[in-house]
């Protein structure tokens, strides 16, 4: 995988090896069989140091680090008004 932290591509390298209780993965688990996202999470809390550290967050910080450009978020309560929205989109 490969992160950008403070816009340096950073390459995180992890094993297929999950935490698992019984044959149950403890995080992040697929319906289709799919284990992109149990990688994707693996390698963010190996960039972290844990997945305990990984739990909650802003997903603007997130989409930084997976695609290495700036963002932010926007808090619905700043639009008041049907022309705020608007002038937003």
């Amino acid at each position: 995988m490969r992160f950008w932290i403070n816009g340096v591509e950073t390459p995180v390298i992890v094993d297929d090896h999950f935490p698992c209780r019984g044959e149950v993965p403890c995080f992040s688990r697929s319906n289709t069989q799919e284990i992109w996202a149990m990688l994707l999470e693996k390698a963010w809390a190996k960039l972290y140091g844990s997945y305990a550290r990984t739990e909650g967050g802003d997903a603007a910080f997130a989409s930084v680090h997976l695609q290495g450009v700036p963002s932010w978020n926007l808090e619905h309560e700043e639009f008041k008004t049907r022309e705020d929205k608007d002038k937003f989109w």
